[in-house]
């Protein structure tokens, strides 16, 4: 178990504290809020799932978890739906690797999907 604070909830959420859950050891986590039960997010690891996600990171989210000199975690959000699963490529939660900080980082104009088709159904 791992436990991430968010600098700032992640968009739609109030909860800042989530417990990193690993599902398959395939890549594939489950964010589960602690203060709020039942609050969920599916994320993957970018790495296994999308090959040559390399997204330029800015430096102020960085510093918003103190990872200047740091590479972070990168996570993607993915759902489940009719058709599929899919990938926010647009908004990796990053996480400092020794402290659990973490942040959703918005990025915008890098031609970034906002929903990757990874599988479909």
């Amino acid at each position: 178990m791992t436990t991430l604070t968010f600098v700032t909830p992640p968009p739609g959420l109030a909860a800042r504290r989530f417990e990193l859950l690993t599902e398959q050891g395939d890549g594939v986590y489950t964010l589960s809020a602690l203060d709020t039960p039942g609050v969920e997010m599916l994320v993957l690891d970018p790495g296994r799932w999308v090959p040559g996600y390399s997204p330029a990171i800015p430096s102020s989210d960085l510093a918003r978890i103190g990872a200047e000199d740091t590479d972070p975690l990168v996570l993607v959000v993915a759902s489940v739906r009719a058709g599929g699963v899919h990938a926010n490529l647009m908004a990796p939660v990053l996480v400092h690797p020794d402290t659990g900080a973490a942040v959703q980082s918005v990025l915008d104009g890098q031609g970034l999907d906002l929903r990757r088709t990874l599988v479909t159904a």
